[in-house]
């Protein structure tokens, strides 16, 4: 018996998890553990369906996409929300002072991530067209300049991003992160791996909770880890995102399933996804 987690660093539980040994103990002590490691978060599915990993973390848009895919893809905990600092955010002299003004504009951001989530929310309520908007993809890991240099009048983005490019140009936040999405960590596993393993799924689960409780005693050591990662930033660009962090993993609430929902029938709605879906349907009974 074993599980092999997928880790990137834009998923700090299974980060952080990877990377900090003693946190691993509770969940050796039930089963071999091995972590896979890479920087682009959209590739958590593609190891999930291939079974190079057994469980991975991402974003809120990921698990969506995967279920209106047809695949099977089972929900096993989110994480609390994540007010991160940044949002929409233009140059501080854009003629963009409201959503409804990103009609007919340009925005970069990691497509497929939470951030499409997002837009989605930011388009609803502007009451404009999804294909109103130009949508330039950037790296997951992409840096302040990276963003910069698409050359696009809105950028979507937060910490330690959102400071770098503030250090850059003169910025305008148009939309906090908070005032679109909850932002929360999705955690996951490939469906018959799930059922075949509850035992090793709890304790995985129980693992994450810790690792949380852990990095919110510890975000001066959180900081310096992230800062060796892909995304960069000094440690201190780090520490207000993760001093005002919400930590904390706990098994999907009725909340989440509802949030998960609104979200997979906007997609719908704009064509981000295909089909409809039920995302209760993919939900762990843990």
């Amino acid at each position: 018996m074993s599980i092999t987690i997928g880790t990137h660093p834009n998923n700090l539980a299974t980060w952080i998890l990877a990377h900090t040994p003693h946190l691993q103990a509770s969940l050796r002590a039930v089963t071999d553990v091995a972590f896979v490691t890479y920087d682009d978060g959209r590739q958590t599915m593609p190891y999930l369906v291939d079974g190079t990993i057994d469980v991975g973390a991402t974003g809120t848009t990921p698990p969506i996409s995967a279920q209106a895919e047809g695949l099977d893809v089972v929900y096993l905990a989110a994480s609390e929300s994540h007010p991160d600092p940044g949002g929409i955010v233009v140059p501080a002299d854009s003629p963009i002072r409201e959503l409804a003004d990103l009609a007919g504009r340009s925005i970069a951001f990691a497509v497929g991530s939470w951030q499409t989530h997002a837009l989605a929310v930011a388009v609803d309520r502007a009451g404009i067209a999804w294909d109103d908007v130009t949508i330039l993809d950037v790296p997951a890991t992409a840096h302040a300049q990276e963003f910069l240099d698409t050359g696009a009048d809105a950028w979507l983005l937060v910490d330690p991003t959102y400071t770098g490019l503030a250090g850059l140009v003169d910025v305008r936040v148009v939309a906090p992160t908070e005032s679109l999405v909850h932002n929360r960590s999705m955690f996951f596993g490939r469906g018959a791996w799930v059922r075949e393993n509850p035992e090793t799924v709890a304790a995985y689960v129980a693992a994450l909770g810790a690792t949380e409780q852990w990095a919110a005693e510890h975000v001066e050591e959180v900081a310096a880890l992230l800062s060796t990662s892909k995304r960069g930033g000094h440690p201190e660009t780090w520490l207000p995102a993760l001093t005002r962090r919400h930590w904390g993993v706990h098994p999907m609430s009725g909340e989440v399933v509802a949030e998960q929902q609104h979200a997979a029938d906007l997609f719908h709605r704009f064509g981000v996804i295909d089909r409809s879906v039920a995302v209760v349907a993919a939900v762990a009974a843990l």
